[in-house]
């Protein structure tokens, strides 16, 4: 009997524990709440699929779409955006180095010395130079690189480059110069020979991390703008080589009077048999040749065109040798006399250096007016950083 009571307990015990049938209302509910929250899943994943793209697509916006947006093209070639921040950070801070050395010695010159007012007008009109140019910064940065990229498809055809070992030449060789103790004297015989004393290279990347860090710039943005100015560098001598030496020349004298009566008077002076040099210095107004009795030496029409105007120049090309000729140009009238004429003679020296050191301003101009070469400029406002040495303190 007992054992039989044991028995059904342990049945219903059993089917106690067995899970409770469930009705087909409540089978039906139970798949309709696993078909949402398969959907919740599926909506939150897929969420958080779109914010991962979203950030996926910022983070390459900010690093990669945004610095290589162009602000400008030459002949189809981008000049990114990064190049261009990167440029205009260094123009801006050494424009800010340049102000506040120009306010330092304005600052130290005495307001009530005479003898400094001189100075503080030379250094209030630079300082106002720099100030306009800090203005203008954004924009003069802009054509800068345009130029750039003008003067890298020159060099690429010429075959010049510049290599990252005179990049690094550039850069600890000039902070050697401007680090270095002032030179000290060691005599030999009767020879004084400066000898710098030489800063060890580990204090001058020590100071070129500092400096990039003053600036805000990479090593290597800092590097790339080093190697611009190198290649302009190189493309300034390829040209200046290039300037010719000879051309067309004369030997000139010359004398200059306010009045027409006066010019005819030394001119038959000098016709009667008076001595030109001796005629121009009583009586030509001219300060560059009066000295030497109105003699200008060998002179080309550009240079005689830019000092007295085109009727002398066409004279002194066009007159017959040793003839004494009158020509008004402006309000003044001269005497011209051509001592001699060469169609290919040395082009005088001051010309030649004058046309050498214009070389590459000259070819950029004559490439930037070409119709072969087309140019867009692209600089948005949006793109033009704040100047940071303007909010935080500068050194």
């Amino acid at each position: 009997m007992a054992s039989s009571k044991k028995g059904k307990r342990s049945a219903r015990k059993s089917k106690a524990e067995q899970p409770e049938r469930q009705t087909k209302k409540q089978i039906a509910i139970g798949r309709k709440q696993a078909r949402q929250n398969r959907i919740i899943y599926i909506s939150l994943a897929a969420l958080a699929a779109v914010i991962l793209i979203i950030l996926a697509i910022g983070i390459v916006s900010e690093l990669v779409i945004k610095p290589n947006q162009p602000v400008a093209t030459v002949n189809g070639n981008n000049i990114p955006l990064d190049d261009y921040q990167d440029m205009l950070t260094y123009r801006r801070y050494n424009l800010h180095a340049t102000i506040n050395q120009l306010q330092a010695t304005l600052d130290s010159l005495n307001p009530e010395d005479e003898q400094s007012e001189l100075l503080r007008s030379i250094y209030d009109q630079q300082l106002q130079q720099t100030q306009t140019s800090l203005a203008l910064a954004p924009q003069e940065v802009l054509d800068e690189l345009i130029e750039d990229e003008l003067i890298r498809e020159e060099t690429d055809a010429l075959g010049l480059s510049v290599t990252g070992s005179e990049v690094e030449q550039a850069i600890f060789g000039d902070l050697q110069q401007a680090l270095s103790d002032p030179p000290q004297t060691v005599v030999t015989g009767t020879e004084e020979i400066p000898t710098p004393t030489p800063i060890p290279q580990e204090q001058l990347e020590e100071v070129y991390a500092s400096i990039l860090n003053n600036i805000g710039i990479s090593d290597s943005a800092f590097r790339s703008l080093i190697a611009r100015g190198l290649l302009r560098e190189k493309l300034q001598e390829y040209l200046a080589d290039q300037v010719e030496t000879t051309g067309q020349v004369a030997q000139v004298s010359l004398i200059e009077t306010d009045t027409e009566e006066k010019a005819l008077e030394a001119q038959q002076r000098i016709e009667g048999g008076e001595d030109f040099a001796i005629v121009a210095q009583e009586v030509s107004s001219d300060t560059l040749s009066v000295a030497d009795g109105g003699d200008l030496g060998w002179v080309t029409a550009d240079q005689l065109s830019a000092r007295y105007g085109a009727e002398v120049a066409s004279t002194a090309f066009d007159a017959a040798i040793d003839q004494v000729v009158v020509v008004q140009s402006g309000e003044s009238h001269y005497l011209v006399v051509v001592r001699d004429r060469d169609e290919n003679g040395p082009l005088p020296e001051s010309v030649v250096l004058a046309e050498q050191n214009a070389a590459l301003t000259n070819w950029l101009q004559e490439k930037i007016q070409s119709p072969d070469v087309e140019i867009e400029r692209l600089l948005d406002d949006s793109q033009i950083p704040d100047d940071p040495f303007l909010v935080r303190s500068f050194q």
